[in-house]
């Protein structure tokens, strides 16, 4: 068993099989609006869907807050060009929202065009939390851009997003905007079920791409790190991989946000509710990372 920091890698040279690779994945939503993140959330989606033939939902979520916003005598907007201020009108508002939402269908039927199963894309407008918790209940995968709904320019997560994270019942992906749910794939391995869970859909993602998964073992002493790399092997015997290992001797957020936070590509599959990452400090990982990161559920 090597210690942390150290790499330990197996090749399974099998065929690709089914048995044991149970990612549950069925039912896909993204939850959109204008932005880059978005755009990026969207692209993802539909390659996830593509890879794990799965039903793809697409909500366009107007803010309603937005259009109460300009209600107000107070709020202006500036020109770009003049600098100069005027009132907000309702109904251009209202036109810009429309263009935006039809450019974003338009998106979504181009990069759908050849994917098997349903996919379905709707306008609401509402509230972004409660839109998306509850087309949630029904997922098996939530998707959202990092800086979602937010009224500025961020690499970190958006309120709004945040909000979703916390309460989200089904597993949530999120990335920011010119990333992409690509290789090197690493998937947090700790020995529960929903660890087993992460290592299957990490497994199904990277099949067809370069083969190559990194697990990374959440275990306080080498003996119980040995059993949970030989229940990973024996869980991905046949799938035709090759499986790097490396232990997390501390096993905490902050060791990991170490090794991957600062990582330019790369995918991050994660088990959520794990006793040694606390949701608050996932949260914070998640604000600092600038890879895609899966918390399974």
């Amino acid at each position: 068993m090597r210690e942390q920091g150290t790499d330990d890698r197996d090749i399974v040279d099998r065929e690709p099989g089914e048995e044991g690779l149970q990612h549950g994945i069925e039912r896909i939503v993204v939850a959109l609006d204008p932005s880059a993140h978005s755009r990026a959330a969207l692209e993802a989606a539909a390659r996830m869907a593509a890879r794990l033939g799965a039903e793809l939902q697409a909500l366009f979520i107007e803010d309603v807050n937005i259009r109460r916003l300009t209600e107000l005598p107070f709020v202006q907007e500036v020109g770009l060009y003049t600098g100069s201020c005027r009132r907000v009108e309702v109904h251009e508002l209202s036109r810009q929202l429309r263009v935006q939402a039809g450019r974003m269908r338009h998106h979504f039927g181009a990069i759908t065009q050849h994917i098997e199963t349903q996919c379905t894309f709707q306008e609401i407008r509402g509230s972004v939390t409660s839109e998306v918790l509850s087309a949630a209940a029904e997922a098996d995968v939530v998707i959202l851009g990092k800086g979602a709904w937010s009224p500025f320019e961020t690499e970190r997560l958006a309120p709004m997003v945040r909000e979703v994270l916390i309460d989200v019942p089904a597993s949530s992906l999120v990335l920011q905007a010119g990333s992409r749910v690509e290789p090197p794939m690493r998937v947090v391995y700790d020995g529960t079920p929903l660890g087993h869970k992460a290592v299957a859909t990490a497994a199904e993602l990277v099949r067809g791409e370069d083969r190559f998964l990194t697990v990374f073992i959440l275990a306080d002493d080498k003996d119980e790190a040995a059993r949970q790399e030989d229940d990973v092997r024996q869980q991905l015997e046949g799938a035709g991989l090759e499986i790097s290992f490396q232990r997390l001797k501390e096993a905490s957020v902050s060791r990991l946000s170490h090794l991957v936070a600062h990582e330019e590509r790369g995918t991050l599959l994660l088990p959520a509710g794990t006793a040694a990452l606390e949701d608050e400090a996932v949260l914070d990982f998640l604000d600092e990372t600038r890879a895609p990161v899966l918390l399974i559920r």
